[in-house]
């Protein structure tokens, strides 16, 4: 019994040892390359054909990388090389744009540093073209090897907004803003004044078009408590249009200038807001006119020994 024991005990020991003996050997292919290294050194083996040029060859690409590096050409070295690939942007193709130029497009286009189709964000590229004041939407696309399609769909201005303070800010049918007046050519647009003259803007090419010679004398929308509107003619009068049936109030008007001519007179604003009656504001100096008639009339009567 006590000899079979040691004799387990030995075994055991001898197999530990040879697990740890395992357990400090390299791997196969790196005892070979150990072995052929060594023997390199040594003498005892000759060194494989051409291995001092490609070790050669390796040390000047390692320096000239890091010299490309250090001179700050690293830029330079991969957009030659995407352009040896045939893989480079060359070819930015913009269209649908007449508001906005190709140079603020091509600065929002976020190209710095994507020197490939492949390296082009679609998605964000577009998100930046969609901030531009002018654009509604943007299309971009790849077409490989080389160009880059953009179509662009701009907004449409539909009046001009005035501010409190005097600015003018170009809106859409639907009061979306698009930015502050930006060239005279838009100065023809309808002006609106007011606070939330801007959305209810769509309604004025509805008011006036059974009477657009009125729309032609029409100089400024004013929207008033963001319920009705006044019109400004050309000749500085004022057209108090209700908050209902504005288009009976309209033709109410039409039939005044037919019959009197009511906004060729000396008339600062015409009142519509009541069905049953029409109230007339005369001009300061049609009213003085009015006032010194008025008092000569009562002279005259006095004269004669009657009253007004």
């Amino acid at each position: 019994m006590f000899a079979l024991k040691t004799g387990k005990d030995d075994i055991g020991e001898s197999d530990r040892m040879a697990a740890g003996s395992r357990a400090g050997v390299l791997p196969r292919p790196f005892r070979r390359l150990v072995r052929a290294t060594t023997g390199i050194f040594t003498g005892r083996t000759s060194a494989p054909k051409h291995v001092g040029s490609a070790v050669a060859l390796v040390f000047f690409a390692v320096v000239g990388a890091n010299g490309i590096v250090v001179a700050g050409k690293g830029d330079l070295v991969r957009r030659a090389a995407f352009q040896l690939s045939g893989f480079a942007v060359e070819d930015i193709q913009i269209s649908g744009n007449s508001e906005t130029s190709e140079i603020v497009v091509l600065q929002n286009l976020g190209l710095e540093g994507a020197y490939s189709l492949q390296g082009v964000d679609i998605q964000a590229a577009r998100g930046q073209l969609l901030n531009l004041p002018w654009v509604a939407d943007a299309d971009i696309r790849k077409v490989y090897p080389s160009t880059l399609k953009i179509t662009l769909k701009e907004r449409h201005p539909y009046a001009l907004w005035q501010q409190e303070d005097g600015r003018l800010l170009m809106i859409e049918r639907d009061g979306n803003i698009i930015g502050p007046l930006s060239a005279p050519k838009f100065r023809r647009l309808p002006l609106v004044l007011g606070q939330g003259g801007n959305v209810a803007a769509e309604d004025v090419e509805e008011l006036l078009q059974e009477w657009p010679e009125l729309g032609e004398r029409v100089r400024a929308f004013k929207r008033i408590d963001e319920r009705r509107w006044d019109l400004y003619l050309d000749n500085g009068m004022i057209i108090k249009l209700p908050a209902q049936d504005s288009d009976a109030a309209i033709v109410r008007l039409r039939a005044l200038e037919n019959d009197r001519s009511i906004l060729e007179r000396e008339i600062a604003a015409v009142d519509l807001r009541l069905d049953d009656r029409v109230a007339i504001q005369l001009t300061p100096t049609a009213m003085e006119r009015r006032d010194a008639a008025l008092e000569a009339l009562q002279k005259t009567f006095k004269n004669k020994g009657r009253r007004l």
